[in-house]
């Protein structure tokens, strides 16, 4: 029944998803998006407000017993000029809605229509958050810290992703370890410079830049245990000054994937022994920035079995996937996740008559909309079933 309830909303959630597709905002700066969200809200009847100057929340069910639901969506888009032929085309040059966002938005709006209609059977409180900069520089922290768990207090936390490898109409999760940690680094190596005539005569920071990308690689295939997935990826590299000048110095960027805390610590350091040792036997020294970024999003197993329940008496057990490997990409719904127990809907939007060769973060990205009341359905599901027996008071940093 609630499916078919969705399935009846299918026409409002592509009308939402094509105008936030249209009009794609980056980072915090999503002021016409969640106007139009709090529209959207505002015919529906839900109260709502402000966090973080444009997060939204929306608000069902207040006064009912035990902690809330967080249901999730984020709302930003990427730098990356659209390259779809579409009669919804982004109408910004260089702004894209490449990884779903825009669907997540009107997921979150089409759980929130039907957790209006079905209001009076709420077993908990819902919140319906919508988040802007998820692609960065984050807005789940800051949405947090300005008290979105509180009042009413929440207890647990569901997002959706989309995923273009599987199918619209499908789900998918995963317990345990689902996004990576997010680590990004800076790599300066100092040498000292000359003439090219003469290499004897300096440090050639190139050489000993190239002799570290090289043997970093071992950090992966040779010291991290091969169950515990990792990647290290240098990702930019630049020096030197002209053909015949031995530079001096040489920047390399990059970006460490680990889960758990441990191999996170164990990698930057393992970086920074071999990056040291490797310049010192050219005569060279290195510096090494690191930036902390989202950690790794942690998947409550018991929360995540009941939205897997759920999604199989909604769409039978063949359209239900039980997720095997993690991504290493990042989420910043890992601070919900941090605080209360979390789940990951991970909803497929391929579609099967179009090879899944472009996928998120891709100019061509395409999202099949059949997907939009499939994740709408399950969103709004689990929050009528209901979490008492999962959830738990968030911690008090929250």
């Amino acid at each position: 029944m609630l499916l078919r309830e969705a399935e009846a909303l299918a026409d409002r959630l592509v009308a939402w998803r094509r105008a936030i597709h249209r009009r794609p905002e980056l980072g915090l700066e999503t002021e016409e998006t969640a106007r139009l969200v709090e529209g959207v809200l505002d015919e529906l009847g839900i109260p709502h407000r402000r966090f973080a100057e444009t997060g939204v929340a929306g608000y069902l069910g207040r006064g009912r017993p035990g902690l809330a639901l967080l249901l999730r969506a984020d709302m930003d888009a990427l730098p990356i000029e659209e390259d779809n032929d579409l009669p919804f085309k982004s109408e910004i040059p260089g702004r894209m809605h490449a990884c779903g966002h825009d669907g997540h938005t009107a997921i979150a709006l089409g759980a929130a229509a039907l957790l209006k209609a079905h209001e009076a059977e709420l077993p908990q409180p819902v919140v319906v958050i919508f988040q802007p900069g998820e692609e960065g520089p984050g807005g789940a922290l800051p949405m947090i810290q300005a008290g979105v768990m509180r009042d009413p207090a929440v207890g647990a936390a569901m997002m959706v992703h989309a995923d273009p490898f599987l199918p619209a109409g499908s789900v998918g999760f995963k317990p345990g370890y689902s996004m990576a940690n997010i680590d990004d680094f800076v790599l300066r190596v100092l040498g000292r410079g000359g003439h090219g005539a003469h290499p004897d005569t300096g440090v050639d920071a190139v050489v000993a830049a190239a002799q570290i990308v090289v043997a970093a690689q071992t950090l992966v295939s040779r010291m991290t245990n091969p169950a515990e997935p990792a990647v290290l990826t240098f990702g930019t590299i630049h020096g030197g000054w002209r053909e015949n000048v031995l530079a001096d110095r040489v920047e390399l960027t990059g970006t460490i994937r680990t889960f758990g805390e441990s191999r996170r610590k164990g990698m930057e350091q393992d970086l920074r022994r071999l990056a040291a040792s490797v310049a010192q036997a050219f005569g060279a020294r290195v510096e090494l920035e690191v930036t902390h970024g989202y950690p790794a999003l942690y998947c409550d197993e018991r929360m995540t079995e009941r939205a897997r329940e759920v999604a199989t008496e909604l769409l039978g057990s063949s359209r239900t996937v039980t997720v095997r490997e993690p991504s290493l990409g990042g989420e910043d719904f890992a601070y919900f996740a941090q605080r209360v127990p979390a789940t990951n809907c991970i909803v497929g939007v391929g579609n099967p008559d179009r090879p899944a060769t472009d996928g998120l973060h891709s100019a061509k990205f395409l999202l099949d909309e059949r997907a939009l009341p499939v994740g709408a359905a399950v969103m709004a599901g689990v929050a009528l079933r209901g979490i008492a027996d999962i959830a738990r008071p968030a911690t008090p940093d929250s």
